[in-house]
């Protein structure tokens, strides 16, 4: 239990009670309350396992990959093309689906399982599993996967998010933040 700065316990299995950062040489997190996960820096890449909830970040052309990692399926981070200083993103895990968005700063290159596509500002891909309960005919329009196979969606628009500052600093106690009470904005963690 940590109630303020400490070192990060690599590859550990943490959850956030509040809103807590992740400061790491090439990237900063954001962590919402409630949210499982872990990082593990490597060499050339950065290990970030979600379990559940949203995890927000922000890199540079300098940072190392991400390797993303949820119960839902696995992405890598790749090119980046830079209008801001950083490129700044999110993971948000919750139930069948992951989504990897991209807030704002520029495009980021992702690799999924069905391929590597662009994620411009204001659009996510994401990840869903096709559980037991998926009908054939559900699983048909989807091009006739197989029960519980991992597929990425493609990139859509990520309407939940607003526009704002991404503060990356820690949060000390339950302060209110302003963030407008949108339940993903980033815009007080």
């Amino acid at each position: 239990q940590f109630s303020q700065e400490a070192p990060l316990p690599e590859g550990v299995l943490l959850r956030c009670e509040d809103k807590c950062a992740v400061k790491l040489d090439d990237t900063y997190m954001v962590v919402d309350a409630g949210t499982e996960f872990s990082v593990t820096p490597a060499a050339g890449s950065t290990g970030l396992y979600v379990k559940t909830g949203t995890v927000y970040y922000a890199i540079t052309e300098s940072s190392s990959p991400l390797q993303i990692d949820t119960p839902n399926g696995e992405a890598t981070t790749g090119d980046l093309t830079m209008t801001d200083n950083e490129v700044r993103g999110y993971v948000r895990v919750s139930g069948n689906e992951t989504e990897i968005g991209v807030i704002g700063g520029g495009t980021m290159m992702m690799e999924t399982a069905s391929g590597e596509m662009a994620v411009t500002p204001g659009n996510a891909v994401t990840i869903a599993t096709i559980g037991p309960e998926t009908s054939g005919a559900a699983a048909a329009g989807t091009g006739g996967l197989t029960r519980n196979q991992k597929i990425a969606l493609g990139a859509g628009t990520a309407a939940a998010l607003a526009a704002g500052g991404f503060a990356l600093t820690s949060s000390s106690g339950g302060g209110s933040g302003g963030g407008g009470g949108d339940d993903g904005s980033p815009a007080a963690p």
